[in-house]
């Protein structure tokens, strides 16, 4: 870090002890934060208590012109061996409410914070007897990534039965935008720039407990059975191209298998990457680089990637 960004940084972290209510470290190790168990430290990284708290340190880090990165479950993200320069906004432990907020005869409404897990979220759907959240079961995270990207499968995506969700932009103030102003799509939304979710908000039609969990045990054992479960992998690699499946494509360029280092494309399905124990960042991005050769070259589709990467080379 040059002698200015440690001055910067000295001042963000002096504003945030005395005005912030959360937890501030320095040199923050980003491997103990993301699934794929790789990436340098954070400059900063700050857990605020509540979403009261989240705001206040989006205000700072807006009144001192620095810039944020906000981390959730740290799955679909790759930190690069450098690490983060600056402020890593860790909300998830501080956001994890989940309640239906009202239930009728036909449907119901739901809300969660964003540091709510996936799994959470669509647990508590099912003992309120609320559907149409089941697919996401199989989706790791929590819920505010989920929305970011618009997480989904094949039997749905969370932005189909969203309200609307609840963000403090850049300046600290927070707003409740409707669904129609996300911009919901595949793998991505148009939120405005900075834009950090607090809570989201979905319509559930109702159905019996029953069909509901037979669906989620379903999705769970199908997850189980076709990806790479328990390992330390950040879900799909490469979003799927127009009429066909990047998985797919990749194994038949003969890629499932590859091995660059201590990272690997999964043997169960050959869009995860996993890594195999000390995999670094670097490993991970020259796997990613070989494939996306290989596949262009077998099939002439360019491939796109889902997960993001983020940091300095180490």
């Amino acid at each position: 870090m040059t002698a200015q960004a440690d001055s910067r940084a000295t001042a963000l972290a002096r504003r945030l002890e005395a005005e912030g209510r959360g937890r501030l470290t320095v040199d923050e190790p980003m491997a103990a934060h993301t699934t794929f168990r790789i990436g340098g430290p954070a400059d900063l990284f700050y857990v605020p208590a509540d979403r009261g708290d989240v705001a206040a340190a989006v205000r700072i880090c807006h009144e001192l012109g620095e810039e944020y990165f906000v981390l959730g479950g740290g799955s679909n993200l790759l930190v690069r061996d450098g690490g983060i320069r600056g402020l890593v906004l860790h909300p998830a432990p501080g956001l994890r409410r989940c309640w239906v907020v009202e239930r009728g005869e036909e449907e119901g409404i739901l809300a969660a914070e964003a540091g709510v897990a996936t799994s959470t979220l669509v647990a508590t759907a099912a003992r309120s007897g609320l559907s149409g959240l089941e697919f996401a079961v199989a989706i790791p995270g929590t819920v505010g990534g989920a929305l970011r990207m618009n997480a989904g499968t094949p039997e749905g995506e969370v932005g189909d039965r969203a309200v609307g969700v609840e963000v403090i932009a850049r300046d600290g103030e927070r707003t409740w935008l409707e669904a129609e102003a996300c911009g919901f799509a595949y793998r991505q939304t148009a939120l405005p720039p900075g834009a950090l979710i607090v809570e989201g908000r979905w319509k559930l039609p109702t159905a019996s407990r029953e069909e509901i969990q037979a669906a989620m045990k379903r999705m769970t054992r199908e997850r189980l059975e076709r990806q790479p479960v328990g390992e330390a992998c950040a879900g799909s690699m490469f979003k799927n191209p127009p009429g066909d499946h990047a998985g797919r494509l990749i194994e038949a360029a003969g890629c499932k298998g590859l091995t660059i280092g201590r990272a690997q494309v999964s043997t169960r399905h050959a869009n995860f990457f996993v890594n195999t124990g000390g995999a670094t960042a670097a490993d991970m991005e020259a796997l990613v680089a070989e494939v996306y050769r290989r596949v262009g070259e077998s099939s002439g589709v360019v491939l796109e990637l889902e997960i993001m990467v983020v940091g300095e080379p180490g």
